[in-house]
């Protein structure tokens, strides 16, 4: 029995050293440290603001991180939760579409940046000193009509009024020019509604089709397109709430006529086709290398890490859009840089804008480098 024991106990000691050897420090998943710290920002908005509910999606293939979540409330009365499958309405980020038709157009010899406004339509004032490149680029100096007062107290007392493309630019036209064409930088919606007028004229189609049969059918965006005109939102999709300050409970998810943003923010997608359209969009799929190359080249600085042209805002290393739309507001970006695509919206238009979210993203993927 002795030695029995004496051989068993060198046995328990060995094995007991090997335990001993092969324990190491916890290792630490970074990309999940990265993914609870995005989600706590995400979560602190919904706790502290007015803010009903966020999507935020972050994929970086470099890093390994595919991340989707949703936050809050997409029904505030019946307290439903954000789905980060639903569509919502995508504001400017339709800018970008209307602005890559346009850019194929040039691509197939139907127009040229440089060509004059008075090419298309003589009437408009300045219109000789005006080009295809500034409209896109927001230097025409043309006056933003959605900036209009009079203008926004007919659409808040008549919301479910249709809007023509020529009453809108009849409204932007009908104040003085902000600057001289080509003089300056101001955002202005005006631009947009011109280039969707033009790109009709010289297709013979719908902007809607156009986007359509270029953009949305050759990636299979089957839950994105554009609204011309009316009040629903295609697709399942939660509510929508305020126009720019805060009222208890306002829905507006289907309270406009959309037709008052057409070729400037009358789109709507899902995040997950958000992605993939930005993607290829950034990427080039749709342009000519030249004309890709110039597009996200020939900016506008308007800081040291911030451009615009041609539709595109540059922000870092990232390019893309954002939006603002009564009921929701989005973010859309991505680097080739970093491999990585952000995808944001608020179900609310208030101050707070998704991009504040993108930026603190950035913070914590990539510090002051992004």
């Amino acid at each position: 029995m002795k030695k029995f024991q004496l051989t068993f106990i060198p046995i328990l000691l060995i094995f007991a050293c090997l335990i001993i050897s092969c324990k190491k420090d916890p290792v630490v998943d970074t990309n999940q440290v990265l993914i609870d710290q995005m989600k706590s920002v995400t979560d602190s908005i919904i706790k502290n603001t007015k803010v009903p509910g966020i999507v935020a999606l972050v994929v970086d293939h470099t890093k390994g991180i595919d991340w989707l979540y949703s936050a809050g409330v997409s029904d505030i009365p019946n307290a439903i939760p954000m789905n980060a499958n639903h569509t919502f309405r995508i504001g400017s980020n339709t800018k970008t579409m209307t602005g890559t038709v346009l850019l194929q157009l040039v691509d197939e010899g139907k127009i040229k940046l440089s060509d004059k406004l008075s090419k298309y339509y003589p009437e408009y004032p300045k219109a000789d000193s005006i080009t295809i490149a500034m409209l896109c680029n927001m230097t025409s100096g043309i006056f933003n009509y959605t900036d209009d007062d009079a203008w926004g107290e007919e659409c808040m007392n008549q919301p479910t009024k249709k809007w023509s493309p020529q009453e809108l630019v009849d409204v932007g036209f009908s104040h003085d020019f902000y600057f001289s064409p080509g003089s300056n930088w101001k955002y202005s919606n005006t631009n947009t509604i011109i280039i969707g007028m033009i790109i009709e004229k010289l297709t013979g189609h719908s902007l809607e089709d156009e986007i359509k049969n270029r953009i949305l059918i050759p990636l299979q965006l089957n839950n994105t397109g554009l609204i011309t005109d009316g009040l629903g939102l295609p697709g399942t999709h939660g509510r929508g709430y305020y126009s720019g300050e805060y009222i208890e409970n306002d829905d507006v998810t289907e309270k406009f006529d959309v037709s008052w943003a057409w070729a400037a923010g009358s789109a709507y997608s899902t995040p997950r086709e958000l992605q993939k359209y930005v993607e290829n969009l950034v990427n080039g799929t749709f342009l000519s290398e030249t004309l890709q190359h110039q597009r996200l080249n020939d900016l506008v600085e308007l800081d040291k890490n911030t451009g615009y042209g041609s539709y595109l805002l540059k922000r870092g290393s990232f390019y893309g859009h954002n939006g603002a739309i009564p009921g929701y507001t989005s973010s859309m970006y991505h680097s080739m840089d970093k491999n990585c695509t952000v995808i944001i919206y608020f179900n609310c238009l208030l101050d707070l804008h998704p991009d504040f979210l993108f930026f603190r993203f950035m913070d914590i993927l990539y510090g002051e480098s992004y």
